[in-house]
């Protein structure tokens, strides 16, 4: 055979095996022609991707310091916070201030999560990072896995900075961390990304609204620098934009295109409330914050969406998981998995210990989406904040008299003694002023029996300013009901608000109105209630006869109706017109009477009610041990009670009795007890007895 004739070998046959990698390599069966090689990374300069900053910073100094110390070379941040609260801002601002400590580059990549656009994948993302570092043609690495293996590995090496902005979920960004122990990452997100700090070690920043001083500086950076022609409205211009820099800067940019000196023109938004209408400005999404808010409510699931719409019909400053429970007809674990969704996503937060609220302007956003259900929502807000508030009521003050009310199963909060119910209902007195005073007629019936409920937290508490404002609305309500028994209640319970804030021609004419709507009806409960009421009334403005008349009859209906509280009460009334008579002798075998049922009842309030008056009367006749030895039973009565008000009250008469007996120390002692005790409840009698005790100090000065 010739050397012409020999065959062709397979190519199966031909074996290139290589079993290390040292710089450039080939590997091929059969060569024709030339070869070039090229390598895979090409050297280039370092990426530059962060965008421009924004203009200055205000208000973020503490952050920045918590970044400068948590990311000295490496480390992974993780900012979070609601809509328009500035993340990207800080984000930027700090990359741009620490790009120094980070020569090989800075990445930067706003993830879409939430947008007008589709979410970024992380595959085509790491296609750009691979680019950016040099990478020839990252497009033929056909998985993210492969892809982000090369993007560790050509980070190893270098000290680089990554900012992930706008992250939606945490498999959106796992790929994208780098691999160089010298590589830090800023990442930012409107949910708090919980998953990540499994297998990162995470710091993590939550942004918080701006200060007021700090939002009228970017305000005025905003208008451009011109402070004073604004300072007129510039204070409530920026509590309109809640300490958003994003409303901010929207608000300021409106303001100076139509002229600084012309913030008048925007009067009519500031005083009406929050309007998202008002904080667009123009075409572009990013500059409308309802298109912002629009972006994290539409990833929210059907239930979580209703959650967030509740707030938006809820009229206090917060919820509880319980009226939430009430408001969607939820269970449990729903609203909890929804509130913790809520919560994670800034759409809302804690404000206390389980209750959640949010600012003004998402809070009308969820009035604007919540707009069709609304009245729907009300109603079962109503009905769950009655049924609790009666129930609470009715601890605070036992043995009232309440109307019937049917009260569905519900989650409702536990209420086992009086300190829990004297704290639901403290939280929560917000929220039920604001049903009680706002809201359409369609809901008067609600409104009136909510005032109705909250009676005897109010005379046991003093609250007198919701006292009075409720049930000025309650009575509005039940006229406009023509509900002559709700009228009739209602009037008794605002004449007493009336006594108490010294209003006492209103609350006669309050009192004697109730008087004949009661008889009109028949009911004789109501009736006596009336005149012992009127008695109160009458006995302050010294018509003392008529006062205890009205008082024996009430007592009389109550011995029939064996009402025993409301015969302590009584009682305890009667001794007081007496010792006012100087019917010494009466007037101590009713407070004797009163204070022992009090005592059989446990009702610790009507006991030291009864032991103050009884001081009062041993202090009349002279005898100060006995006024002393009262008042410091009913003081600790009081206590027993929860009062802080009644407490106050006998360590104030406690002193007088004191200084009845020359023993100036205990007098003062007692009346800067009082004088702290009333401070605490924010009532005005704190100034009264601190001006006495302002002048028995002074007294003992030496000339």
């Amino acid at each position: 055979m010739s050397e012409h004739d020999a065959p062709i070998p397979h190519l199966s046959r031909t074996h290139n095996r290589i079993d290390g990698a040292h710089g450039s390599v080939v590997q091929a069966g059969v060569i024709h022609g030339d070869v070039h090689v090229r390598s895979a990374v090409s050297p280039r300069q370092p990426p530059r991707q962060l965008p421009l900053p924004g203009g200055s910073l205000l208000g973020r100094a503490d952050e920045l310091a918590r970044l400068d110390a948590s990311l000295p070379h490496d480390g992974v941040a993780v900012i979070t916070g609601m809509a328009g609260i500035g993340k990207t801002a800080l984000a930027v601002h700090w990359a741009h201030r620490a790009s120094a400590r980070f020569p090989d580059g800075q990445l930067y990549v706003d993830l879409q999560g939430f947008g007008p656009a589709e979410p970024l994948d992380a595959h085509d993302v790491l296609a750009g990072f691979l680019r950016a570092l040099g990478h020839a043609q990252p497009d033929e690495i056909t998985s993210t896995a492969e892809r982000a293996a090369a993007f560790r590995s050509l980070s190893a090496d270098r000290r680089l900075l990554v900012v992930l902005d706008n992250v939606r979920r945490v498999t959106q960004i796992r790929p994208l961390l780098p691999g160089g122990r010298d590589c830090a990452v800023v990442i930012t997100s409107r949910t708090s990304l919980p998953g990540l700090a499994v297998h990162n070690p995470v710091v993590a920043f939550q942004l918080h609204r701006l200060s007021e001083a700090d939002g009228l500086s970017l305000l005025g950076e905003a208008l451009g620098g011109h402070p004073a022609a604004v300072q007129e409205n510039a204070y409530a211009l920026a509590r309109y934009c809640a300490g958003l820099p994003l409303a901010l800067r929207i608000a300021g940019t409106l303001v100076a295109e139509s002229g600084p000196g012309d913030l008048g023109h925007f009067g009519e938004p500031l005083a009406t409330g929050p309007s998202l209408t008002f904080l667009d400005a123009g075409e572009d999404d990013v500059s409308a914050l309802r298109t912002v808010f629009s972006w994290s409510y539409r990833e929210l699931s059907e239930k979580e969406s209703l959650a967030f719409r509740v707030l938006g019909a809820h009229p206090g400053p917060g919820i509880d998981r319980h009226a939430l429970i009430a408001a969607t007809e939820a269970t449990a674990d729903e609203t909890g998995s929804a509130l913790r969704a809520l919560v994670r996503g800034h759409l809302v937060t804690e404000t206390g210990p389980g209750l959640f609220g949010t600012h003004d302007l998402l809070r009308e956003y969820a009035r604007e989406l919540c707009a069709p259900e609304r009245e729907l929502i009300l109603n079962r807000l109503y009905d769950f904040y009655t049924d609790v508030a009666d129930r609470a009521d009715d601890i605070v003050s036992p043995m009232r008299f309440r109307l019937p009310r049917p009260r569905p199963p519900r989650p409702e909060p536990l209420l086992p003694d009086l300190p829990a119910a004297l704290s639901w209902l403290d939280a929560t007195l917000p929220t039920l002023v604001a049903l009680c005073t706002t809201g359409g007629e369609q809901h008067d019936d609600q409104r009136w029996r909510l005032a109705y409920a909250l009676r005897g937290y109010f005379y046991f508490t003093k609250r007198l300013d919701a006292w009075a404002a409720t049930h000025d609305a309650a009575l509005q309500a039940t006229l406009r009901l023509r509900d002559v028994q709700a009228e009739a209640l209602t009037r008794s319970n605002l004449g007493m608000a009336l006594v108490f804030t010294g209003r006492l021609a209103e609350a006669e004419a309050q009192h004697r109105s109730a008087h004949e709507l009661f008889t009109q009806l028949g009911d004789e409960h109501g009736r006596a209630g009336a005149l012992a009421n009127l008695a109160s009334v009458l006995r302050r403005r010294g018509a003392l006869g008529e006062a205890l008349s009205n008082q024996q009859r009430a007592l009389a209906f109550y011995r029939r109706s064996d009402a025993g509280r409301h015969i302590c009460i009584t009682l305890r009334s009667m001794a007081s017109v007496e010792t006012d008579l100087h019917r010494f002798t009466d007037a101590l075998a009713h407070l004797k009477e009163a204070i022992d049922i009090s005592r059989r009842l446990r009702l610790h309030l009507e006991a030291a009610q009864a032991l103050n008056s009884l001081g009062i009367m041993c202090l009349r006749m002279g005898e100060a041990s006995r006024a002393l030895e009262a008042h410091s039973e009913a003081a600790d009565h009081s206590r027993s009670a929860g009062s802080v008000h009644q407490e106050a009250t006998s360590h104030r008469k406690l002193g007088r009795a004191a200084l009845t007996t020359g023993d100036r120390a205990r007098a003062a002692t007692c009346w800067a007890l009082a004088v702290r005790l009333f401070h605490e409840i924010g009532s005005e009698e704190a100034e009264s007895v601190a001006s006495d005790l302002a002048s028995l100090c002074g007294a003992e000065e030496p000339e």
